[in-house]
């Protein structure tokens, strides 16, 4: 294998329209011919040179930052500048397109429609009592998802605000809660004597 072959991340074809932006100037339609959790091959009709800055929005996937690494008579190749916690994701969103006849109803299994929260921070109860500080990516009324630095163990009890849940998976960022069902007990009702 020689020393170019030698990449570092296995690449997935992928034909997906593409905008693309070189030194925050010029902006060009291209399509995706191959992508990797490190890097990518876009088909485009531009005279990129090696080490142009370059944005990248695909549907589907993200907006990707890196540099031209090598160029060829129709397009270019990038490397991506991605934190590990971007790339952790966007690895696992190639792992769902590449395997979409296996990931049918993974990537989204909420029956009701979630809200984008701004961000807000709350504390946490876990069932042994301790409490942990977590930032509401998204909310519904059966669940939600959380960015959070400690993962507990998947099927503990948390209580997040009022609602008692169970932690059904880790993601890159944290961690997924489904609430339990409301019960239909009748409450007790405080009465003005």
């Amino acid at each position: 294998m020689s020393k170019s072959d030698g990449r570092r991340y296995r690449r997935i074809s992928l034909n997906l329209p593409a905008q693309i932006t070189i030194n925050a100037v010029d902006e060009h339609e291209g399509r995706l011919l191959n992508i990797s959790p490190g890097d990518m091959a876009l088909i485009a009709d531009t005279k990129a040179v090696q080490g142009d800055a370059v944005i990248v929005r695909i549907k589907d996937l993200d907006i990707i930052v890196g540099t031209v690494a090598r160029t060829f008579p129709d397009g270019f190749a990038i490397s991506f500048i991605l934190s590990k916690k971007r790339r952790m994701l966007l690895t696992e969103q190639l792992m769902m397109l590449s395997n979409q006849l296996f990931s049918e109803g993974l990537e989204d299994r909420r029956s009701t429609p979630r809200h984008r929260q701004s961000g807000a921070r709350t504390i946490s109860r876990l069932e042994d009592g301790t409490s942990l500080y977590v930032r509401i990516i998204d909310m519904s009324v059966s669940g939600a998802s959380v960015d959070s630095p400690r993962r507990p163990p998947i099927g503990s009890e948390i209580h997040i605000g009022r609602r008692r849940g169970i932690i059904v998976r880790h993601t890159p960022r944290g961690f997924v809660i489904v609430f339990e069902a409301q019960t239909d007990k009748a409450q007790p009702i405080l009465r003005a004597v």
